[in-house]
């Protein structure tokens, strides 16, 4: 049986919406996430050291975020969304297996770093599969619904984290957040790619990276955005990791 050309455009969109859900929701679904706080809390860290941790992690995502689009422009896409989570699971397989500050600072680098390397990497390829499809105008809606799926993996990872917790203790929730991160970098390997690199003469990643930092020397718009949005971010995205501390200050069990 023959597909016609609008029946192709339609089962490529929808393997790729597919995969990029799964993807989506299982790069969320770790039972380590809502309670790594009482883990280095467990393990005799104080409040200025568990804080420091978290200042790391941010530091970290903030400068590889721009190195890292680079390196998707000169790069397998779908490479850097494989590796990422392989990455973040050896960093968890350090938070179980070797739980102390260093081991945890290094995991969070190896974190901060997966996640860099997947942020601008999944955008560009998304966007550049629908536009070769036809569908570039629903990427918004796409990615839109990726979100959704994203926090469907988080709320669920936070209401299995407790009883696993309660079954198996912080090393069932490593396996568990460990065995996520392998099935987030097998789904990432079913992403299609089929970019063409433009012939530019030896332009490399570093080429790459250079005119986007003469760009932000030369505009101070884009310069404010480059310092201002992440400090936010960071900031914003910090003051949830104390919630599990301040829980388990007034009596709640984990």
């Amino acid at each position: 049986m023959t597909l016609s050309p609008a029946r192709v455009p339609a089962t490529g969109v929808r393997r790729l919406t597919a995969t990029l859900y799964g993807y989506s929701f299982l790069d969320d679904f770790v039972l380590l996430y809502p309670v790594y706080a009482l883990l280095f809390a467990d393990t005799g860290l104080s409040l200025w050291q568990i804080s420091s941790l978290f200042a790391l992690w941010s530091t970290t995502g903030v400068l590889l975020e721009v190195p890292s689009g680079a390196w998707a422009d000169a790069v397998s896409r779908r490479l850097l969304l494989w590796l990422g989570p392989l990455l973040t699971a050896v960093g968890f397989g350090l938070w179980v297996l070797l739980p102390s500050y260093w081991a945890f600072a290094l995991g969070f680098v190896l974190w901060g770093a997966g996640g860099a390397l997947g942020s601008g990497a999944l955008e560009a390829l998304l966007y550049d599969e629908l536009d070769r499809l036809g569908a570039a105008d629903r990427y918004a809606r796409v990615m839109g619904r990726a979100r959704a799926a994203r926090l469907v993996g988080t709320m669920t990872s936070a209401g299995l984290a407790g009883p696993v917790l309660a079954l198996g203790g912080y090393p069932a929730l490593g396996a568990a957040s460990i065995l996520a991160c392998l099935l987030t970098a097998a789904t990432a390997s079913r992403f299609p790619e089929h970019r063409v690199r433009p012939e530019t003469g030896g332009d490399s990643w570093a080429t790459t990276l250079r005119t986007g930092l003469a760009e932000v020397r030369g505009d101070r718009s884009v310069r404010g955005a480059l310092l201002l949005i992440p400090a936010v971010a960071a900031v914003w995205g910090a003051l949830d990791e104390y919630t599990p501390l301040l829980v388990r200050d007034i009596g709640v069990a984990e």
